[in-house]
């Protein structure tokens, strides 16, 4: 009898048993199965999402800051390393210690120790020479000073474009002192209708290359971008807006969902420069606007 009950107690499923559990069991693993991988696809998808929105707002952002910039001009102080020991009225090279920051057509202020003073048109720039017409003699070791007043031609205008008007660009092109080294660099954001991209170069004005764009907005819906200048009654552009609108990879209907970013920029520097112009041209007197940098002039017409 004992062992009669033994032998029961350890009697198990049967197999019918366990063919009908497995029935069960196998589908609805296979159901728990696929709605993890849809969670984990759409999770996937939405961080995809995530990024590229951020990776957007993050462009847009530094795009505003370096617009913002046009037209400025910073300050640069060096000394002379070898003494202009002739004057002339013809230019003539001055060694510096450094001809970083420095531009054609900037005018330099001249200071002697003893208090010889004069202001220089640069005509050229070397790597450790400024050219001008210097026309009193200066011991080694006087001090070279850029003053800086901006650019009335920081953000550039197509040909033509009239006094108080507004228009829109597909490449945007703007130079000044960008990214806060008191050096002087140009800038091109360009929309790409071909492959929906917005590229980016920034290149030095001392370069007689310009650097070659890399892409810095993707996923741009066709025909969204918008470059917009407006000038103010002088001509001088003193404003951009910047409109886009980037899609994801998250649907929405039978779509895309899209991230629209729009803002419009004042740039100080340009405003500046206007108000510097406007008083020449009312009250007279020497302009000492600087030019567009002689390298820029050819790449605005690439």
């Amino acid at each position: 009898m004992k062992l009669s009950a033994r032998m029961k107690s350890e009697i198990g499923f049967s197999l019918a048993e366990m063919m009908i559990s497995m029935c069960i069991l196998i589908p609805a693993m296979g159901a728990a199965m696929s709605l993890f991988s849809v969670g984990a696809n759409q999770h996937a998808t939405e961080q995809s999402s995530i990024d590229a929105n951020q990776e957007a707002r993050s462009a847009f952002e530094m795009m505003t800051t370096e617009i913002a910039q046009a037209a400025s001009h910073g300050d640069r102080d060096t000394t002379l390393a070898a003494a202009i020991n002739t004057p002339s009225s013809a230019p003539q090279d001055a060694t510096v210690d450094s001809t970083a920051g420095f531009a054609v057509g900037d005018y330099v202020d001249v200071v002697d120790p003893a208090g010889t003073r004069e202001t220089v048109e640069l005509t050229a720039v070397g790597t450790s020479t400024l050219t001008g017409v210097f026309r009193s003699a200066h011991p080694s070791g006087a001090s070279v000073r850029l003053f800086a007043v901006p650019y009335p031609t920081g953000l550039i205008t197509p040909a033509g474009m009239a006094a108080n008007s507004s228009t829109t660009v597909t490449t945007l092109r703007f130079f000044g002192n960008i990214i806060g080294d008191n050096t002087v660099q140009y800038v091109e954001y360009a929309y790409n209708a071909g492959t929906n991209e917005i590229t980016r170069s920034i290149t030095p004005a001392t370069q007689t290359t310009r650097n070659q764009p890399v892409v810095f907005v993707r996923n741009v819906k066709p025909n969204s971008v918008q470059f917009t200048l407006s000038t103010d009654s002088r001509g001088v552009a003193t404003s951009a807006g910047i409109a886009m609108t980037v899609m994801n990879t998250v649907r929405s209907g039978s779509g895309y969902q899209e991230t629209e970013l729009a803002s419009r920029i004042s740039i100080p520097s340009a405003m500046a420069a206007s108000v510097l112009l406007d008083e020449n041209l009312r009250l007279g007197g020497f302009n000492r606007l600087p030019p567009t940098p002689p390298n820029v002039t050819p790449w605005i017409s690439q």
